[in-house]
């Protein structure tokens, strides 16, 4: 097996281990968020940041790393798939890429769901406070409760008739 190849297959399993890693820490934010833990999310929040750029940074060399056995094997269609990169390889290289190719394949995928729920989770919640921050509204009549001396518009009731209950000016 040639050094590139070595590397490559390494720098796979160091990514897969990241993206596993990735998964523990949406998981935490998950669950800090359903509790609605403020600090533990700000924690998790900077982890998490730490860990995109990790696999930012083992990313690039994959692809880097896949340019390199792109060129030596003489592949020039783009992107290189790993069926492409295999029909070149012994076949118990093959065989080694093709499983840690799915390996990472499936952590990827399972992250993306699980940011994907923590993103609903968070927006379903900012819906509910900006449902709530609309219904807190709606009770403040903006005007005053008692109409000015010789004013022609009278109030009827607290707040206009308008069935609010607080009134911002007193």
């Amino acid at each position: 097996m040639n050094q590139t190849l070595n590397t490559l297959l390494e720098t796979m399993t160091e990514e897969t281990a990241q993206y596993r890693d990735m998964h523990a820490i949406l998981a935490q934010e998950r669950e800090a968020a359903t509790r609605s833990n403020r600090d533990q999310l700000m924690q998790i929040a900077q982890a998490k940041q730490r860990m995109v750029q990790m696999i930012a940074h083992t990313e690039r060399r994959r692809q880097t790393l896949v340019g390199e056995l792109a060129g030596r094997y003489g592949i020039d269609d783009q992107p290189l798939t790993v069926g492409k990169l295999c029909t070149r390889l012994d076949a118990p290289d093959a065989n080694r890429l093709t499983a840690l190719a799915h390996e990472l394949k499936g952590c990827v995928e399972t992250v993306q769901r699980e940011n994907n729920a923590n993103a609903r989770l968070f927006s379903q919640a900012l819906e509910l406070v900006h449902g709530s921050l609309k219904m807190l509204n709606e009770l403040i009549y903006s005007h005053t409760v008692y109409a000015k001396p010789g004013s022609e518009q009278r109030p009827s009731g607290y707040g206009g008739g308008r069935g609010r209950v607080f009134c911002s000016n007193v």
